[in-house]
């Protein structure tokens, strides 16, 4: 607001209020930072350092590894020589008709080797390849012993195939050809090749037969044996070799037949006739005694 005041001189001076600095109407415009250049490329000794250091690394992890497995090497070749892990005891347990150095023979396998050389699943595997053995677990106690436990396989019969006689087991199953020199009181077993039906049933039963003869529940046993039997008509023969006796019954519920035939065994050896029987037949749930015919003197 201005002002009008008498001045020097009876003058009128006009007099206008102090202001601060000028202003400029206008907005400054902010200094922008300069663009840096852009950069292209990589930052090349940056990316040699990174690639010399990775060399280096996997120079040191090679090396390493050749060094570990170098010893490893040498290691397993210095417990597989010493003689410390030799073989002084092969223990052998569940033979009885192979001798102790036909196991070991078949497993290959001998006093003074090492211990830790021996590879249990091929000593296994060549025990399993020999006819009379079933199965075989075979074990290491360090720092020289070896387990080796043998399941044999048990021949019931004789089987004759091809004018070759063969020992067989309670299924009638073929284990090895006899040898000659060798025996064993043994029956021999017979099938019928025209009844193939009534010989399949013979050797579903026969493992029963054999377990109640052995296990001594009838009065005759296997080894009385002379030979087994199997007709066409799906019967079994037994003639026993002793008593010069025959039995036969019916497969067909043979359980059922046999304790029919223990019965008239056991009463006609009671009544001390059983030394005049030629045979006795047990089917269709009965029981038939053939006498033996008098000899006229």
């Amino acid at each position: 607001m201005s002002t009008v005041s008498l001045g020097r001189n009876n003058r009128l001076k006009l007099e206008r209020p102090k202001l601060g600095p000028a202003r400029g109407n206008r907005m400054r415009k902010q200094k922008q930072p300069l663009a840096q250049p852009e950069r292209r490329g990589l930052d090349t000794p940056r990316f040699v350092l990174a690639g010399l250091k990775f060399l280096v690394f996997a120079a040191l992890g090679l090396g390493a590894l050749c060094v570990l497995g170098f010893g490893l090497l040498y290691g397993y070749r210095f417990v597989t020589t010493h003689a410390y892990f030799g073989l002084n005891e092969i223990a052998v347990t569940g033979n009885e008709r192979l001798a102790y150095g036909d196991i070991l023979a078949a497993a290959d396998v001998k006093l003074g080797q090492n211990c830790l050389e021996v590879n249990v699943g091929q000593v296994e595997s060549r025990l399993a390849e020999n006819p009379w053995i079933k199965g075989a677990a075979v074990r290491r106690e360090l720092p020289g012993r070896l387990v080796i436990r043998v399941e044999e396989r048990q021949p019931s019969f004789w089987v004759r195939q091809e004018e070759r006689m063969y020992y067989a087991d309670a299924l009638g199953n073929l284990i090895t050809p006899v040898a000659p020199g060798e025996f064993a009181s043994l029956p021999v077993l017979e099938l019928d090749p025209e009844a193939p039906a009534a010989s399949r049933a013979a050797l579903l039963a026969l493992p029963r037969i054999v377990e109640r003869m052995n296990g001594l529940e009838l009065p005759f046993g296997l080894a009385q044996m002379a030979w087994i039997r199997v007709t066409g008509s799906g019967e079994m023969e037994l003639f026993l070799d002793g008593p010069r006796l025959a039995l036969r019954f019916a497969l067909d519920g043979f359980e059922t037949q046999l304790n029919r035939l223990a019965q008239v065994w056991k009463d006609l050896l009671r009544r001390d006739e059983l030394a005049k029987v030629a045979s006795i037949s047990a089917r269709e749930g009965r029981v038939w005694v053939e006498m033996r015919r008098a000899v006229n003197g």
